[in-house]
């Protein structure tokens, strides 16, 4: 009751292990000399989580064909390696794993309630829960019926086998989502009220026939008989309780699971959710409360889900670091097979890769959730090539000309000296005798290390190696004096550069610092480049002097600078605020002298004087001094309250011009004659 899809080339993926994506959930292909079904979009390897040969290892990936049906968590597969038959898979995304279903080709049914996959010898739950049956007993089924008991809790399904004459009936529960005991029979009959009966035919003839009778839920029509019609759950209705107890089921399912279990958390909390938005009677204590522990899943799911994901990416992580170092070990254990030890640097570069590679094998084991048998089995590996080498190493040092690879490197350098012309020249010829010093310090480790039976051979090879050190560390004082001289002369001219950069930067400051905060800013940064320029020549005590003068020629400077600034700002404010005060007099007699609200407004708003003020407000803000621009703008403003207060007052208290003050039904004239 579902359809394949067949797979198109856009759905290919090209790579040294090419493969199909299907949904970009699962990938398949069938070349290179099998089947393999992988979980990761991953052409770099032809690993996957399951894998069988196919006939034909030279098919190219379009010659298979390749189907897929999609199941919610489950995807069924349909897969024809070239020049053979289909062969049907089920793939389980939660699960990460792959199951092979011949019985597929017969008939696939989904489950009632979607909750998985029948088939005549068995089924596969969208939980990962599965059960197959004897293959013998049923091949050749194909799917004929399904019959619904009427509260929806069993469904029966019906196979039948033409070639064999015989039934097989399959009654599935979806609250305890299993099916019952396989039936098969020769024929079979269904009662109205749900009695079953068949039979099975003999080897042999025979008198006498049994026929089985079996009660069965699979009742005609939707009524159920019932001594329970008053109570809250009969009020209900079976299918709905069936429902939500099928899902219970399905939540207690996954809470068996473990954390292969795909998203496993968010299902559980998405599936608790679900069950207490889909069912309004499931907080009601004649439910018996089922809310309640739904709602500890849902909270202890959703406090899991940061830490699980934060456990997974751990984990992730610690497979990759680990496949990193598998990669490599591999590379490096080939290389060694295929390198013709002939110079004692071979062996010694060799032996230094394979110390630095077990050294990350025992980082791995401090990993969080590391695979320590991994780790193990790769470290035993490091350690036979290694002692396989080392052994080879010291039988090749035994050779008068073992060290020779290392006395013309040696001699090389040497020459170098004379050839110097740039310090930089020089710290590469000191690298490359630093390089020489550390490989022979391995060497001896591993001679002092081995067991070796004959005394004498450690002594020689020891003996040689003290000798070819001591010559490098002739050549490496030669190169060291000859560097000092060279770098003393190149610092000489690169200090002065330096300096004079510097003095550049702090005229050019000097002239851009406009404002006190300005000097701050630049002093700061020529301070930083002259730490800079002292960290880089503090192996010069001679460059000392010349750069505490400088620091302090320059903190001076912009100190006289920061002064000067300050000085001059204040001045300028003192005047601005001056003049202010002046135009703020002449307001103040202008503002009281007015008759109406509505003048004192306008002359407020557009008046010549007040916009003068305003723009010493703005200039005092401007060169930095707020709290002057802010008396000023008090000032104005209280000024325009007072004279509209006065006014006011003025307005109800003086009639007829001002000669006569009104105080309720009383008048009383205004004399200003002077006594």
């Amino acid at each position: 009751d579902f359809e394949w899809k067949k797979t198109a080339r856009e759905q290919f993926r090209q790579g040294q292990h090419p493969h199909v994506s299907i949904l970009d959930r699962v990938f398949v292909e069938t070349v290179g000399g099998d089947l393999t079904i992988k979980v990761e979009d991953n052409t770099d390897t032809g690993k996957g989580i399951y894998a069988e040969q196919v006939n034909n290892p030279d098919q190219r990936l379009d010659d298979s064909e390749i189907y897929y049906a999609d199941l919610g968590n489950l995807i069924a597969l349909k897969i024809k390696p070239y020049q053979e038959d289909f062969r049907y898979f089920i793939f389980n995304e939660k699960m990460q794993t792959a199951l092979r279903i011949d019985a597929l080709a017969q008939a696939g049914i989904r489950l009632a309630a979607d909750q998985g996959l029948l088939f005549s010898n068995g089924y596969y739950l969208q939980t990962g829960d599965y059960k197959l049956f004897d293959k013998s007993n049923t091949s050749g089924f194909k799917y004929e019926r399904k019959v619904s008991s009427p509260n929806g809790e069993d469904f029966l399904y019906v196979y039948y086998s033409p070639d064999k004459a015989i039934y097989l009936l399959l009654s599935y529960n979806i609250i305890s989502q299993t099916i019952a005991t396989p039936i098969y029979c020769n024929g079979y009959t269904l009662y109205p009220q749900g009695e079953l009966t068949y039979f099975k035919s003999e080897e042999t003839a025979n008198k006498h026939h049994i026929i089985q009778i079996w009660q069965t839920p699979y009742l005609e029509g939707e009524l159920i008989p019932s001594t329970h019609t008053d109570s809250f759950l009969y009020k209900i209705g079976n299918r709905d309780i069936v429902k939500a107890m099928a899902e219970t089921q399905e939540l207690l399912s996954m809470l068996g699971k473990d954390d292969n279990y795909s998203g496993l958390y968010y299902d559980l909390s998405k599936k608790a959710n679900d069950i207490l938005d889909s069912y309004y009677w499931i907080n009601k204590s004649e439910a018996f409360a089922l809310h309640e522990p739904l709602l500890e899943i849902r909270k202890s799911a959703t406090a899991a889900i940061q830490e699980f994901d934060k456990v997974q990416n751990i984990k992730k992580a610690t497979r990759q670091t680990i496949q990193t170092t598998e990669q490599k070990a591999a590379e490096l254990f080939k290389l060694i097979g295929q390198t013709s030890f002939n110079r004692t640097d071979i062996f010694v570069q060799t032996l230094a890769q394979l110390r630095l590679l077990r050294g990350e094998m025992i980082s791995l084991k401090d990993l969080r959730y590391t695979d320590l048998v991994t780790v193990d089995l790769l470290e035993q590996k490091t350690v036979k090539n290694t002692n396989l080498l080392s052994n080879d190493c010291v039988a090749f040092l035994l050779r008068p000309d073992a060290l020779s690879p290392y006395l013309e490197r040696t001699e090389a350098a040497r020459k170098g000296i004379d050839t110097m012309q740039t310090a930089k020249e020089g710290k590469q010829i000191d690298e490359k005798i630093d390089a020489i010093g550390k490989e022979l310090e391995l060497l001896v480790e591993i001679v002092t290390n081995l067991k070796i039976e004959d005394p004498t051979q450690t002594t020689k090879i020891v003996d040689a190696i003290s000798t070819l050190f001591a010559t490098l560390n002739q050549v490496k004082a030669a190169v060291r004096r000859r560097l000092r001289d060279l770098t003393g002369a190149e610092a000489v001219a690169e200090f002065g550069a330096q300096i004079r950069l510097l003095e550049q930067a702090m005229l050019n400051f000097l002239d851009l610092s406009s404002q006190p905060n300005k000097c701050d800013e630049y002093l700061t940064k020529l301070m930083v480049q002259i730490e800079e320029i002292e960290s880089k020549f503090a192996e010069f005590e001679e460059f000392t002097v010349r750069i505490a003068e400088k620091r302090e020629e320059i903190y001076n400077a912009f100190n006289t600078k920061k002064l000067q600034l300050v000085e001059a700002i204040n001045k300028k404010a003192v005047s601005l605020q001056t003049a202010a005060e002046r135009i703020l007099n002449g307001v103040k007699n202008r503002a009281f002298a007015f008759k109406t609200i509505n003048e004192i407004n306008g002359f407020f708003a557009a008046d010549m004087m007040i916009e003068k003020v305003r723009e010493i407000v703005a200039n005092l803000n401007e060169i930095g001094d707020s709290n002057k621009a802010g008396d000023i703008q008090t000032q104005l403003k209280t000024i325009k309250e007072e004279a509209t207060r006065q006014l006011r007052d003025k307005q109800d208290l003086y009639t007829a011009g001002g000669d006569i003050i009104t105080l309720g039904k009383h008048k009383f004239a205004v004399n200003t004659q002077v006594l």
